[in-house]
Protein backbone atom coordinates (compact mmCIF):
# COMPACT_ATOMS: atom_id res chain seq x y z
CA UNK A 1 0.00 0.00 0.00
CA UNK A 2 1.24 3.51 -0.73
CA UNK A 3 2.67 5.68 2.04
CA UNK A 4 0.17 7.96 3.73
CA UNK A 5 0.60 11.66 4.36
CA UNK A 6 -1.51 12.82 7.30
CA UNK A 7 -2.89 16.24 8.04
CA UNK A 8 -2.85 17.52 11.61
CA UNK A 9 -6.63 17.28 11.88
CA UNK A 10 -6.50 13.56 11.13
CA UNK A 11 -3.97 13.00 13.90
CA UNK A 12 -6.12 14.93 16.34
CA UNK A 13 -9.30 13.08 15.37
CA UNK A 14 -8.22 9.48 15.49
CA UNK A 15 -4.47 9.18 15.47
CA UNK A 16 -2.12 8.91 12.52
CA UNK A 17 -1.44 5.26 13.11
CA UNK A 18 -5.12 4.41 12.55
CA UNK A 19 -6.33 6.80 9.87
CA UNK A 20 -5.75 5.32 6.44
CA UNK A 21 -8.50 6.67 4.26
CA UNK A 22 -10.39 9.67 5.59
CA UNK A 23 -11.22 12.83 3.69
CA UNK A 24 -8.07 14.60 4.88
CA UNK A 25 -5.51 11.96 3.89
CA UNK A 26 -3.67 11.87 0.62
CA UNK A 27 -1.47 9.29 -0.99
CA UNK A 28 2.21 10.08 -1.31
CA UNK A 29 2.59 10.81 -5.07
CA UNK A 30 5.96 9.10 -5.20
CA UNK A 31 4.89 5.94 -3.47
CA UNK A 32 2.59 4.49 -6.11
CA UNK A 33 3.12 4.11 -9.80
CA UNK A 34 -0.53 4.15 -10.83
CA UNK A 35 -2.38 6.06 -8.12
CA UNK A 36 -4.95 8.74 -8.85
CA UNK A 37 -4.24 12.33 -7.92
CA UNK A 38 -7.57 13.23 -6.34
CA UNK A 39 -6.58 16.88 -6.06
CA UNK A 40 -6.42 17.21 -9.84
CA UNK A 41 -10.11 17.10 -10.75
CA UNK A 42 -9.39 17.75 -14.42
CA UNK A 43 -8.07 14.20 -14.72
CA UNK A 44 -10.94 12.48 -12.96
CA UNK A 45 -14.27 11.28 -14.22
CA UNK A 46 -17.42 11.92 -12.21
CA UNK A 47 -17.09 8.40 -10.82
CA UNK A 48 -13.59 8.88 -9.40
CA UNK A 49 -12.81 8.86 -5.69
CA UNK A 50 -15.30 11.22 -3.98
CA UNK A 51 -13.90 12.15 -0.56
CA UNK A 52 -17.22 11.52 1.17
CA UNK A 53 -17.06 7.90 0.02
CA UNK A 54 -13.73 7.41 1.74
CA UNK A 55 -15.14 8.79 4.99
CA UNK A 56 -17.94 6.23 4.71
CA UNK A 57 -15.48 3.38 4.21
CA UNK A 58 -13.50 4.53 7.22
CA UNK A 59 -16.68 4.62 9.34
CA UNK A 60 -17.69 1.12 8.24
CA UNK A 61 -14.24 -0.20 9.11
CA UNK A 62 -14.35 1.33 12.58
CA UNK A 63 -17.81 -0.12 13.34
CA UNK A 64 -17.25 -3.62 11.92
CA UNK A 65 -14.98 -6.21 13.52
CA UNK A 66 -12.15 -7.72 11.50
CA UNK A 67 -13.79 -11.14 11.80
CA UNK A 68 -17.03 -9.82 10.27
CA UNK A 69 -15.06 -8.15 7.48
CA UNK A 70 -13.18 -11.40 6.86
CA UNK A 71 -16.50 -13.27 6.71
CA UNK A 72 -17.80 -10.82 4.09
CA UNK A 73 -14.71 -11.36 1.92
CA UNK A 74 -14.80 -15.13 2.49
CA UNK A 75 -18.34 -15.29 1.09
CA UNK A 76 -17.15 -14.04 -2.31
CA UNK A 77 -14.45 -16.34 -3.58
CA UNK A 78 -14.38 -19.81 -5.02
CA UNK A 79 -10.63 -19.85 -4.50
CA UNK A 80 -8.22 -17.71 -2.50
CA UNK A 81 -4.51 -17.19 -2.95
CA UNK A 82 -2.71 -16.13 0.23
CA UNK A 83 -6.01 -16.26 2.12
CA UNK A 84 -4.05 -16.63 5.36
CA UNK A 85 -2.90 -13.02 4.88
CA UNK A 86 -6.43 -11.62 5.00
CA UNK A 87 -7.17 -11.81 8.76
CA UNK A 88 -3.90 -10.07 9.65
CA UNK A 89 -4.38 -7.55 6.85
CA UNK A 90 -7.87 -6.64 8.06
CA UNK A 91 -6.60 -6.21 11.64
CA UNK A 92 -3.67 -4.11 10.49
CA UNK A 93 -5.48 -1.87 7.99
CA UNK A 94 -8.90 -0.36 8.45
CA UNK A 95 -9.35 0.21 4.72
CA UNK A 96 -7.11 -2.09 2.67
CA UNK A 97 -7.07 -1.32 -1.04
CA UNK A 98 -8.93 -3.87 -3.13
CA UNK A 99 -8.68 -3.67 -6.91
CA UNK A 100 -11.32 -5.30 -9.09
CA UNK A 101 -10.28 -6.33 -12.60
CA UNK A 102 -12.77 -5.50 -15.35
CA UNK A 103 -12.54 -5.30 -19.12
CA UNK A 104 -15.39 -3.26 -20.66
CA UNK A 105 -17.94 -5.36 -22.48
CA UNK A 106 -20.64 -4.40 -24.94
CA UNK A 107 -22.40 -7.72 -24.16
CA UNK A 108 -22.77 -7.57 -20.39
CA UNK A 109 -23.74 -10.93 -18.93
CA UNK A 110 -25.56 -11.12 -15.61
CA UNK A 111 -22.94 -13.24 -13.88
CA UNK A 112 -19.35 -12.07 -14.20
CA UNK A 113 -20.07 -8.54 -15.40
CA UNK A 114 -23.51 -7.52 -14.19
CA UNK A 115 -25.56 -8.69 -11.21
CA UNK A 116 -22.87 -10.86 -9.59
CA UNK A 117 -20.24 -8.15 -10.01
CA UNK A 118 -22.55 -5.76 -8.16
CA UNK A 119 -23.06 -8.29 -5.35
CA UNK A 120 -19.33 -8.92 -4.94
CA UNK A 121 -18.28 -5.26 -5.03
CA UNK A 122 -20.91 -4.34 -2.45
CA UNK A 123 -19.62 -7.11 -0.18
CA UNK A 124 -16.08 -5.76 -0.49
CA UNK A 125 -17.34 -2.30 0.40
CA UNK A 126 -19.18 -3.86 3.34
CA UNK A 127 -15.85 -5.33 4.47
CA UNK A 128 -14.49 -1.79 4.74
CA UNK A 129 -12.10 -1.97 1.81
CA UNK A 130 -11.14 0.94 -0.41
CA UNK A 131 -12.50 -0.44 -3.69
CA UNK A 132 -11.02 0.50 -7.06
CA UNK A 133 -12.31 -0.99 -10.29
CA UNK A 134 -9.49 -1.11 -12.83
CA UNK A 135 -11.32 -0.52 -16.10
CA UNK A 136 -8.90 -2.19 -18.53
CA UNK A 137 -10.21 -0.26 -21.53
CA UNK A 138 -6.85 -0.05 -23.30
CA UNK A 139 -6.74 -3.83 -23.73
CA UNK A 140 -10.09 -3.90 -25.51
CA UNK A 141 -8.33 -2.66 -28.64
CA UNK A 142 -7.56 -6.35 -29.21
CA UNK A 143 -11.28 -7.02 -29.78
CA UNK A 144 -11.77 -8.02 -33.40
CA UNK A 145 -15.00 -6.02 -33.68
CA UNK A 146 -13.86 -2.90 -31.86
CA UNK A 147 -10.39 -1.99 -33.09
CA UNK A 148 -8.42 0.94 -31.72
CA UNK A 149 -11.15 3.52 -31.19
CA UNK A 150 -10.66 4.40 -27.51
CA UNK A 151 -13.63 6.78 -27.60
CA UNK A 152 -15.93 3.90 -28.52
CA UNK A 153 -14.31 1.75 -25.82
CA UNK A 154 -14.81 4.51 -23.25
CA UNK A 155 -18.51 4.62 -24.20
CA UNK A 156 -18.72 0.88 -23.61
CA UNK A 157 -17.09 1.30 -20.21
CA UNK A 158 -19.49 4.10 -19.30
CA UNK A 159 -22.38 1.85 -20.31
CA UNK A 160 -21.04 -0.81 -17.91
CA UNK A 161 -20.83 1.78 -15.13
CA UNK A 162 -24.43 2.87 -15.74
CA UNK A 163 -25.53 -0.75 -15.56
CA UNK A 164 -23.78 -1.16 -12.20
CA UNK A 165 -25.41 2.03 -11.02
CA UNK A 166 -28.79 0.72 -12.17
CA UNK A 167 -28.35 -2.57 -10.29
CA UNK A 168 -27.42 -0.84 -7.06
CA UNK A 169 -23.64 -1.09 -6.94
CA UNK A 170 -22.40 1.20 -4.17
CA UNK A 171 -20.49 3.43 -6.60
CA UNK A 172 -20.32 6.28 -4.10
CA UNK A 173 -17.71 4.17 -2.36
CA UNK A 174 -15.94 2.91 -5.47
CA UNK A 175 -13.24 4.57 -7.55
CA UNK A 176 -13.17 3.75 -11.26
CA UNK A 177 -9.62 3.79 -12.64
CA UNK A 178 -9.28 3.89 -16.44
CA UNK A 179 -6.19 2.00 -17.56
CA UNK A 180 -5.81 4.13 -20.70
CA UNK A 181 -5.44 7.24 -18.52
CA UNK A 182 -2.96 5.48 -16.25
CA UNK A 183 -0.85 4.38 -19.21
CA UNK A 184 -0.74 7.91 -20.58
CA UNK A 185 0.51 9.23 -17.26
CA UNK A 186 2.85 6.39 -16.30
CA UNK A 187 4.03 4.83 -19.57
CA UNK A 188 7.67 5.19 -18.53
CA UNK A 189 7.03 2.81 -15.61
CA UNK A 190 4.55 0.45 -17.21
CA UNK A 191 6.16 -0.54 -20.50
CA UNK A 192 9.60 -1.58 -19.13
CA UNK A 193 7.75 -3.93 -16.76
CA UNK A 194 5.62 -5.40 -19.57
CA UNK A 195 8.72 -5.95 -21.71
CA UNK A 196 10.56 -7.57 -18.80
CA UNK A 197 7.70 -10.03 -18.36
CA UNK A 198 7.92 -10.87 -22.07
CA UNK A 199 11.64 -11.57 -21.77
CA UNK A 200 11.17 -14.21 -19.10
CA UNK A 201 8.68 -16.46 -20.91
CA UNK A 202 8.48 -18.20 -24.26
CA UNK A 203 6.17 -17.18 -27.06
CA UNK A 204 4.54 -20.62 -26.87
CA UNK A 205 3.67 -20.07 -23.20
CA UNK A 206 2.21 -16.64 -23.92
CA UNK A 207 0.12 -18.04 -26.78
CA UNK A 208 -1.32 -20.69 -24.44
CA UNK A 209 -3.16 -17.96 -22.53
CA UNK A 210 -5.26 -16.96 -25.54
CA UNK A 211 -8.89 -17.98 -24.93
CA UNK A 212 -10.15 -16.87 -28.33
CA UNK A 213 -10.28 -20.01 -30.48
CA UNK A 214 -11.34 -18.22 -33.66
CA UNK A 215 -7.72 -17.73 -34.67
CA UNK A 216 -5.86 -20.50 -36.48
CA UNK A 217 -2.57 -21.79 -35.06
CA UNK A 218 -0.65 -19.97 -37.78
CA UNK A 219 -2.58 -16.71 -37.50
CA UNK A 220 -2.61 -15.80 -33.82
CA UNK A 221 -2.15 -12.01 -33.71
CA UNK A 222 0.96 -10.77 -31.94
CA UNK A 223 -1.32 -8.66 -29.74
CA UNK A 224 -2.77 -11.86 -28.24
CA UNK A 225 0.72 -13.16 -27.51
CA UNK A 226 1.87 -9.94 -25.84
CA UNK A 227 -1.43 -9.40 -24.00
CA UNK A 228 -0.54 -11.59 -20.96
CA UNK A 229 2.64 -9.57 -20.49
CA UNK A 230 0.68 -6.32 -20.56
CA UNK A 231 -1.93 -7.69 -18.17
CA UNK A 232 0.68 -8.86 -15.66
CA UNK A 233 2.29 -5.41 -15.78
CA UNK A 234 -1.09 -3.74 -15.19
CA UNK A 235 -1.71 -5.99 -12.18
CA UNK A 236 1.69 -5.46 -10.59
CA UNK A 237 1.76 -1.70 -11.16
CA UNK A 238 -1.17 -1.19 -8.79
CA UNK A 239 -0.53 -0.74 -5.09
CA UNK A 240 -3.13 -3.32 -4.09
CA UNK A 241 -3.59 -5.24 -0.86
CA UNK A 242 -6.28 -7.44 -2.43
CA UNK A 243 -7.28 -8.27 -6.00
CA UNK A 244 -10.63 -9.63 -7.18
CA UNK A 245 -10.65 -11.66 -10.40
CA UNK A 246 -13.01 -14.18 -11.95
CA UNK A 247 -11.89 -17.80 -12.15
CA UNK A 248 -11.37 -17.59 -15.91
CA UNK A 249 -8.48 -15.20 -15.17
CA UNK A 250 -6.73 -17.67 -12.88
CA UNK A 251 -3.96 -18.51 -15.35
CA UNK A 252 -3.00 -14.84 -15.67
CA UNK A 253 -3.09 -14.41 -11.89
CA UNK A 254 -0.73 -17.35 -11.45
CA UNK A 255 1.53 -15.96 -14.17
CA UNK A 256 1.72 -12.67 -12.26
CA UNK A 257 2.62 -14.51 -9.07
CA UNK A 258 5.17 -16.65 -10.88
CA UNK A 259 6.82 -13.53 -12.28
CA UNK A 260 6.77 -11.94 -8.81
CA UNK A 261 8.64 -14.98 -7.47
CA UNK A 262 11.07 -14.78 -10.39
CA UNK A 263 12.06 -11.19 -9.57
CA UNK A 264 11.88 -11.74 -5.77
CA UNK A 265 9.10 -9.21 -5.35
CA UNK A 266 8.54 -8.65 -1.65
CA UNK A 267 4.90 -7.56 -1.61
CA UNK A 268 2.25 -9.90 -3.01
CA UNK A 269 -1.46 -9.09 -2.68
CA UNK A 270 -4.07 -11.56 -1.53
CA UNK A 271 -6.14 -12.82 -4.48
CA UNK A 272 -9.86 -13.56 -4.46
CA UNK A 273 -11.12 -15.58 -7.44
CA UNK A 274 -14.89 -15.56 -7.74
CA UNK A 275 -16.76 -18.29 -9.54
CA UNK A 276 -17.93 -18.23 -13.13
CA UNK A 277 -21.35 -19.68 -13.85
CA UNK A 278 -21.77 -22.55 -16.31
CA UNK A 279 -23.44 -21.87 -19.62
CA UNK A 280 -27.14 -22.55 -19.95
CA UNK A 281 -27.48 -25.02 -22.87
CA UNK A 282 -26.63 -28.70 -22.54
CA UNK A 283 -25.41 -28.98 -26.14
CA UNK A 284 -21.72 -27.92 -26.22
CA UNK A 285 -22.16 -26.72 -29.81
CA UNK A 286 -24.52 -24.04 -28.50
CA UNK A 287 -21.98 -22.68 -26.02
CA UNK A 288 -19.99 -20.78 -28.63
CA UNK A 289 -19.38 -17.07 -27.99
CA UNK A 290 -21.36 -16.45 -31.17
CA UNK A 291 -24.48 -18.08 -29.71
CA UNK A 292 -26.33 -15.49 -27.57
CA UNK A 293 -28.51 -18.10 -25.82
CA UNK A 294 -25.45 -19.43 -23.99
CA UNK A 295 -26.11 -17.06 -21.07
CA UNK A 296 -28.31 -14.17 -19.90
CA UNK A 297 -27.35 -10.59 -20.68
CA UNK A 298 -28.28 -7.45 -18.81
CA UNK A 299 -29.96 -5.93 -21.85
CA UNK A 300 -31.93 -9.02 -22.91
CA UNK A 301 -35.55 -8.34 -23.75
CA UNK A 302 -37.89 -10.18 -21.39
CA UNK A 303 -39.08 -12.49 -24.15
CA UNK A 304 -35.50 -13.44 -25.06
CA UNK A 305 -34.56 -13.96 -21.42
CA UNK A 306 -37.60 -16.16 -20.81
CA UNK A 307 -36.81 -18.26 -23.88
CA UNK A 308 -33.22 -18.83 -22.76
CA UNK A 309 -34.39 -19.91 -19.32
CA UNK A 310 -36.99 -22.23 -20.82
CA UNK A 311 -34.32 -23.96 -22.93
CA UNK A 312 -31.72 -24.10 -20.14
CA UNK A 313 -30.44 -27.49 -19.01
CA UNK A 314 -31.94 -28.35 -15.61
CA UNK A 315 -32.26 -32.13 -15.08
CA UNK A 316 -34.95 -33.15 -12.55
CA UNK A 317 -33.78 -34.34 -9.09
CA UNK A 318 -30.14 -33.65 -10.00
CA UNK A 319 -28.45 -31.34 -7.50
CA UNK A 320 -24.80 -32.02 -8.37
CA UNK A 321 -23.37 -30.50 -11.55
CA UNK A 322 -26.74 -29.00 -12.38
CA UNK A 323 -25.79 -25.72 -14.10
CA UNK A 324 -29.16 -24.07 -13.60
CA UNK A 325 -29.03 -24.47 -9.83
CA UNK A 326 -25.78 -22.51 -9.83
CA UNK A 327 -27.65 -19.47 -11.15
CA UNK A 328 -30.09 -19.77 -8.26
CA UNK A 329 -27.27 -20.17 -5.76
CA UNK A 330 -25.18 -17.21 -6.93
CA UNK A 331 -27.81 -14.81 -8.28
CA UNK A 332 -31.22 -15.29 -6.67
CA UNK A 333 -30.30 -16.10 -3.06
CA UNK A 334 -27.62 -13.37 -2.69
CA UNK A 335 -29.92 -10.81 -4.30
CA UNK A 336 -33.29 -11.57 -2.68
CA UNK A 337 -32.26 -13.66 0.31
CA UNK A 338 -34.83 -16.32 -0.59
CA UNK A 339 -36.52 -18.14 -3.45
CA UNK A 340 -40.27 -18.45 -3.89
CA UNK A 341 -41.45 -21.40 -6.00
CA UNK A 342 -45.10 -21.69 -7.01
CA UNK A 343 -46.84 -25.00 -6.29
CA UNK A 344 -46.74 -27.23 -9.36
CA UNK A 345 -50.35 -28.29 -8.76
CA UNK A 346 -51.43 -24.83 -9.84
CA UNK A 347 -53.58 -24.19 -6.77
CA UNK A 348 -52.09 -20.76 -6.19
CA UNK A 349 -49.95 -21.74 -3.21
CA UNK A 350 -46.17 -21.39 -3.11
CA UNK A 351 -43.22 -22.26 -0.91
CA UNK A 352 -40.47 -19.85 0.04
CA UNK A 353 -36.97 -21.17 0.67
CA UNK A 354 -34.78 -19.18 3.02
CA UNK A 355 -31.60 -21.07 2.16
CA UNK A 356 -30.02 -22.86 -0.77
CA UNK A 357 -29.59 -25.95 1.40
CA UNK A 358 -33.33 -26.33 2.03
CA UNK A 359 -34.06 -25.74 -1.64
CA UNK A 360 -31.54 -28.39 -2.75
CA UNK A 361 -33.07 -30.99 -0.41
CA UNK A 362 -36.53 -30.47 -1.86
CA UNK A 363 -35.31 -30.39 -5.45
CA UNK A 364 -33.27 -33.55 -5.03
CA UNK A 365 -36.23 -35.39 -3.51
CA UNK A 366 -38.43 -34.58 -6.48
CA UNK A 367 -40.79 -32.30 -4.56
CA UNK A 368 -39.97 -29.51 -7.00
CA UNK A 369 -40.49 -29.65 -10.74
CA UNK A 370 -37.70 -28.18 -12.88
CA UNK A 371 -40.21 -26.18 -14.90
CA UNK A 372 -41.51 -24.50 -11.73
CA UNK A 373 -37.97 -23.75 -10.61
CA UNK A 374 -37.26 -22.14 -13.97
CA UNK A 375 -40.37 -20.00 -13.63
CA UNK A 376 -39.26 -18.88 -10.16
CA UNK A 377 -35.82 -17.95 -11.48
CA UNK A 378 -37.38 -16.21 -14.47
CA UNK A 379 -39.54 -14.11 -12.18
CA UNK A 380 -36.56 -13.08 -10.06
CA UNK A 381 -34.26 -12.18 -12.94
CA UNK A 382 -36.95 -10.24 -14.79
CA UNK A 383 -37.68 -8.34 -11.60
CA UNK A 384 -34.03 -7.29 -11.30
CA UNK A 385 -33.69 -6.26 -14.93
CA UNK A 386 -37.07 -4.54 -15.10
CA UNK A 387 -36.50 -2.55 -11.93
CA UNK A 388 -33.04 -1.41 -12.90
CA UNK A 389 -31.96 -1.48 -16.54
CA UNK A 390 -35.33 -0.69 -18.07
CA UNK A 391 -35.78 2.28 -15.73
CA UNK A 392 -32.27 3.63 -16.43
CA UNK A 393 -32.51 5.72 -19.59
CA UNK A 394 -28.81 6.65 -19.48
CA UNK A 395 -27.80 2.97 -19.54
CA UNK A 396 -30.14 2.33 -22.47
CA UNK A 397 -28.83 5.33 -24.42
CA UNK A 398 -25.22 4.26 -23.94
CA UNK A 399 -26.10 0.70 -24.93
CA UNK A 400 -27.61 1.72 -28.24
CA UNK A 401 -24.82 4.23 -28.95
CA UNK A 402 -22.06 1.65 -28.45
CA UNK A 403 -23.82 -1.38 -29.97
CA UNK A 404 -21.30 -2.82 -32.37
CA UNK A 405 -21.89 -3.35 -36.04
CA UNK A 406 -21.33 -6.85 -37.34
CA UNK A 407 -17.99 -6.11 -38.90
CA UNK A 408 -14.39 -7.12 -38.42
CA UNK A 409 -11.48 -4.73 -38.27
CA UNK A 410 -9.07 -4.69 -41.20
CA UNK A 411 -6.17 -6.26 -39.33
CA UNK A 412 -8.20 -9.25 -38.14
CA UNK A 413 -9.84 -9.72 -41.53
CA UNK A 414 -6.36 -9.95 -43.02
CA UNK A 415 -5.39 -12.63 -40.47
CA UNK A 416 -8.53 -14.65 -41.20
CA UNK A 417 -7.81 -14.52 -44.92
CA UNK A 418 -4.24 -15.65 -44.27
CA UNK A 419 -5.55 -18.61 -42.27
CA UNK A 420 -7.92 -19.55 -45.08
CA UNK A 421 -5.06 -19.41 -47.57
CA UNK A 422 -2.98 -21.67 -45.33
CA UNK A 423 -5.80 -24.20 -44.98
CA UNK A 424 -6.60 -24.21 -48.69
CA UNK A 425 -2.91 -24.39 -49.57
CA UNK A 426 -2.48 -27.49 -47.40
CA UNK A 427 -5.54 -29.15 -48.88
CA UNK A 428 -4.08 -28.79 -52.38
CA UNK A 429 -0.76 -30.43 -51.49
CA UNK A 430 -0.21 -33.88 -53.03
CA UNK A 431 -0.67 -36.81 -50.66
Amino acid sequence: MADIAYSSCCVNEVGASRVVNCAHTRLNPEASMFESNCADHSKLSTMDCPPAANVGIHRVSMETSSSDRFAALSSIGEEYICKDKLPLLLKKKLAPICYVWFEPSHMMDIEQQGIMKTIYVNKIVQAGCTVKILMADWFLQRHFKIGTDLNKIRNIGNYNIEMWKATGMNLDKVEVVWLSDELNRHAVNYWPLAVDVSRKYSMEKMASYCRNRTYGPQGLPAAEIFYPCMQVAAILCQKADIWLFSMDQRDIVMLARDYSEEINRETKPAIILHNTLPLLPEDPDLNSLRYPARTLFMDDAQEASNRKIELAFCPPKVTVSNPFLEYIRYVIFPWFGNLEVADKKGNGSSKTYASMEDFVVDYGSGNLDSADVKLAFEKGVNSILKDHFISNSEAQNLYFSCKLQDQITADTRKIILQNEEIVWGRSELPL
